[in-house]
């Protein structure tokens, strides 16, 4: 039998107002779907608000299938608070993405209904024309479903196991930035949009050290994030140390890369920045308030430039890195020494960095013998 109330009466079971606000007071710690914590005392609305408010948000909250404990959106939701940590910090950012879109997906299924065929239907529906992303979707998939069989209990197989995804063919990126479209797109950067009064353009706060990050992209052979969040505390004893975040969780291999003249005159370049904007920054190219440069940031930039001067071809920032160890392949450098620089665990993977066929050389001279016969 429940407690008659001595205080609040005429509201909800399990609902109290305290300090201004309608809040629930759940039995036992449960997931707010609207923060994603394990809290037992839950926001419903302010009293200012009304009764009517705290009614509409209580019964969504009673009625959220992440508050069930054998549904897809309550295993995604706890997926996400419990293991999306171990992951870099994009990867989290796009794990969290595709939550959504799953729990979203399958929000009527219990975990255990789940079957090989529900699973291939939404990747087809949703995904036939990208199949990156569909496999990208089947790996996350999978872990989940191993979460739910190891963690939540709520099932013994995984649907994802029989799943035929060979219909998915993703292609080869073939496409090579070229120097001079390098070129363009950093001179592009450091001006504005031409005014439409004036029909002139003015240099952009923000242009030299995007220059900066193009010119250290390709002379470092890094990804944009292992650039844009490169840090002095790596420059030292005349090499910079490079940990690629995409092998921090896997190989864990890391490349120190011996600081040349035209590395330090990029160095310098950036320093000349932060000192000129009175920056004070652990990063070596950072923004004009001293954080480093978010992904979408640094994208925007590229993509504006491009814009401005109307080149619409496929070239993106992260073909830089590509650029850099086809150029060494075309001198000739050693592939051992490129699949070094490009901190990779398998040659094959470096195969495909290397957009061009690097023909061998053949020096072996011939001479025409019949041409003696004639005299």
């Amino acid at each position: 039998m429940n407690r008659q109330r001595k205080t609040n009466r005429g509201l909800p079971r399990r609902v109290y107002l305290k300090n201004g606000a309608y809040r629930y007071l759940a039995a036992v710690p449960m997931r707010n779907p609207a923060t994603g914590k394990m809290q037992r005392w839950i926001h419903l609305a302010f009293q200012a608000e009304g009764e009517s408010k705290m009614l509409a948000v209580l019964a969504a909250l009673l009625g959220s299938p992440q508050i069930d404990e054998r549904s897809m959106p309550y295993a995604c939701a706890e997926f996400k608070a419990t293991k999306l940590d171990d992951y870099g910090k994009e990867t989290r950012e796009a794990y969290g993405r595709y939550l959504d879109v799953i729990a979203d997906e399958f929000e009527d299924f219990n975990a255990n209904q789940v079957t090989t065929k529900d699973c291939a239907g939404f990747l087809r529906d949703r995904f036939k024309s990208t199949p990156n992303t569909a496999k990208k979707y089947a790996a996350l998939m999978s872990k989940l479903f191993k979460f739910i069989i190891g963690e939540l209990g709520q099932r013994q197989d995984n649907p994802i196991d029989q799943l035929d995804m060979s219909g998915y063919k993703t292609s080869r990126r073939e496409v090579l930035a070229t120097h001079a479209q390098v070129q363009a797109i950093r001179a592009a950067g450091m001006m504005s949009k031409e005014r439409k009064d004036t029909g002139a353009s003015l240099p952009t706060a923000s242009g030299p050290m995007f220059a900066c990050i193009i010119d250290m992209s390709y002379l470092l052979w890094a990804r944009a994030i292992d650039i844009r969040t490169l840090k002095e505390a790596q420059i030292e004893h005349g090499r910079i140390r490079i940990k690629p975040s995409k092998t921090q969780k896997s190989s864990g291999k890391a490349v120190d890369i011996t600081i040349t003249r035209d590395i330090q005159e990029v160095i310098d370049r950036a320093r000349a920045l932060k000192l000129k904007y009175g920056l004070i920054s652990p990063f070596l190219f950072p923004t004009q308030k001293g954080n480093a440069y978010a992904r979408s940031s640094l994208g925007s930039m590229w993509d504006r430039a491009k814009e401005r001067i109307g080149m619409t071809d496929d070239v993106v920032f992260k073909d830089l890195r590509a650029l850099a160890a086809t150029d060494a392949a075309r001198r000739g450098e050693d592939r051992g020494a490129i699949q070094k620089r490009l901190v990779h665990t398998s040659s094959s993977t470096t195969d495909i960095y290397i957009k061009e066929v690097v023909p061998d050389v053949s020096e072996i001279p011939m001479a025409l013998p019949w041409l003696d016969m004639d005299t």
